[in-house]
């Protein structure tokens, strides 16, 4: 490629970020200057801190600590690389290849171009300058040999960007088929999320952290206890029995300082270890084994990390030229096999040709539509995976810790397990029409109220929704069992819980409507003000919420003020009337909701619909 080509390219770039900023409008872009202005701000300060800590602190810390510093940061800054990845699984390139085939660009030009512009990242102006900073300060502190972690980290950062370009292009290729595309996004989402939760599961449920006490040995024991007699017979005074007992537990204190440092040493070689088998971790044992003076480690490392990114480049460019020359989507195409006419049978009714009772056609038409559309949608697959491993995750904590939830208080576990399943529900049932994307046009074009479209929306959320908390509270009463009243209390609590969270749903999808692009989980564009207002709904929630607590918290005074006993239905009676008092004020609400959204369809229409850019 050219050097006129490559600043045209970049001037390409320039002018594509800049049409974004604009249709963000003024206050978008604001925000957006303020964010970076404190994006550089953070990355100005972590690497002062990082300095100043590799400079005064690590240097008076023992010398297995400089591994742990080091992993530290490699696992932060892997763990929001990987975050960044996954918010477009989809082929994250700057510039789209197949618009710039027919210019006279090399495709080598263009892919280049492509990777070089994914070291822009967020993650990279974070963690970059605190990594830079405890490089100098090593440098600094322990000499030139320490110069060595400079490459080692320049072949960190191109081995991580290289393999991230390659996964992203494989994941293209295995993308071109369109029905995968969904499974493939679901699939790498699920197996992220998991990955995350296992140290969690794994500090829960192992709790390696715990050892036994420290018990002192038998003979700082049978000294102590001579000292003791020693003073009952008057054999010493009390002043000398304070000093030998200070010099005795001087020296407890000693031994146990040697105890802890030899399970640091034992715990700094096992990470070594692990550092050693897996590649990101040949930073972290390069820089240690240099300021150590061996210089053997940190160029090998160097050399190797070099030839992997090298290697996933080339595997990637490869996969790119496949994909653009339609490596992946040619094939001969196979004649249907003639099969023998069937007889005729009965027709079967479709789901969404079904009537629900006690509600009227149009209700029940856009109801089950939904619930059909919802039950293909990968994404209402991913807010399901949500409250199941909040549910593993805490259901480890009550079998390993053996929690003891006294009787009282159980019913407000309850309530936070049916909150967090709202709460994974919120991008989906908050935005409920940009998931509709072009099938929006059919409510715009439809006679039927608009109450009735956003009942029906609600009651094809309610399975969903009301599903998993049943399975939550199932769980619930197998680890900590609450009474009979308390479990009839809980059917109001779940139906107030749902309405009173819909009523908000429905005002946020109807003002903040944001468009979903296809086979992804992100907005297609997210201006900050939508994204901000979504913040202050997000606040508002538990508030909003927690009146269906109320019955509960009655109950609870009632029966701590011992004003009640312990099995009167206090909860469910006043569990019942404020559930048909929340049924009253949704109705009221819904009605004010449909005419809103009467108003602004045409709005939501524009911003649903849109196209990308």
């Amino acid at each position: 490629m050219s050097w006129s080509h490559f600043r045209t390219f970049v001037w390409l770039r320039w002018r594509l970020r800049m049409n974004q900023l604009r249709r963000g409008g003024v206050a978008s872009t604001i925000l957006l200057v303020l964010l970076a202005v404190a994006l550089v701000g953070l990355s100005l300060g972590l690497f002062t801190a990082c300095l100043l800590v590799g400079l005064l602190a690590l240097p008076a810390m023992p010398q297995e600590a400089a591994i742990f510093v080091w992993d530290g940061l490699i696992v932060l800054f892997l763990f929001f690389w990987s975050i960044g990845l996954l918010t477009d699984l989809q082929r994250s390139e700057a510039l789209a290849l197949d618009k710039l085939l027919h210019l006279p660009v090399s495709l080598s030009g263009a892919f280049a171009i492509n990777y070089l512009s994914s070291l822009l990242s967020i993650t990279l102006v974070l963690f970059l300058p605190p990594m830079l900073g405890l490089t100098l300060a090593t440098i600094i502190t322990h000499g030139f040999k320490a110069l060595l972690i400079l490459p080692l980290l320049c072949a960190f950062i191109f081995m991580v960007t290289a393999l991230t370009y390659q996964f992203q292009g494989w994941l293209a290729s295995l993308m071109a088929n369109k029905r995968r595309r969904q499974t493939i996004i679901v699939a790498v989402t699920i197996g992220f999320i998991l990955l995350c939760q296992t140290p969690s599961l794994f500090f829960n449920v192992l709790q390696p952290w715990k050892s036994e006490p420290r018990i002192a040995s038998a003979q700082a024991q049978a000294e102590q206890e001579a000292l003791r007699q020693a003073v009952a017979e008057g054999k010493l005074s009390q002043a000398e029995f304070q000093k030998k007992e200070a010099e005795l537990k001087k020296a407890q204190k000693e031994e146990n300082r040697a105890a802890g440092m030899q399970k640091l040493r034992s715990i700094a070689a096992t990470t070594r270890w692990i550092n050693l088998a897996f590649p990101p971790g040949w930073l972290p044992l390069g820089a240690v084994l240099a300021v150590e003076g061996s210089a053997w480690p940190a160029l090998l490392g160097t050399l190797g990390m070099s030839i992997l990114g090298a290697a996933s480049l080339y595997r990637g460019y490869h996969t790119t030229l496949r994909i653009y020359t339609g490596a992946y989507s040619s094939g001969k195409v196979r004649s249907a096999p003639v099969s023998a006419p069937r007889p005729a049978e009965k027709p079967v009714s479709n789901l969404v040709e079904r009537q629900l009772p006690w509600l009227d056609e149009q209700t029940s038409a856009v109801a089950l539509a939904t619930l059909r559309g919802m039950l293909r949608a990968p994404e209402v697959k991913m807010m399901c995976i949500g409250p199941i491993i909040l549910v593993i995750v805490f259901g480890a904590m009550f079998f390993t810790r053996q929690m003891d939830v006294p009787q009282f208080f159980r019913p407000l576990l309850a309530f936070v397990g049916l909150f967090m399943v709202f709460v994974c529900a919120i991008q989906l049932v908050g935005n409920q029409f940009g998931w509709d994307r072009g099938g929006f046009r059919m409510f715009v074009l439809s006679p039927a109220p608009r109450r009735r479209i956003l009942l029906g929306k609600n009651l094809a959320f309610a399975p969903l929704l009301l599903g998993l908390g049943a399975c939550l509270m199932i769980v619930l009463q197998v680890l900590a069992p609450l009474r009979l009243t308390d479990v009839l209390a809980l059917f109001p609590l779940a139906l107030s819980m749902f309405l009173l969270f819909c009523m908000q749903a429905n005002l946020l999808a109807i003002l903040v409507p944001l468009r979903i692009a296809p086979g992804s989980f992100k907005p297609a564009h997210t201006p900050l003000i939508p994204i901000l207002m979504q913040l202050a709904f997000f606040m508002i929630m538990p508030a909003v919420l927690s009146l269906a607590l109320v019955p509960f918290l009655v109950a609870m005074l009632l029966e701590w003020a011992r004003l009640v006993g312990p099995g009167w239905p206090i909860a469910f009676v006043l569990g019942v009337l404020e559930c048909a008092a929340v049924v009253l004020a949704y109705r009221m609400c819904l009605d004010w909701e449909g005419e809103f959204f009467h108003q602004r369809e045409l709005t939501i229409l524009e911003k649903v619909v849109a196209k990308d850019s």
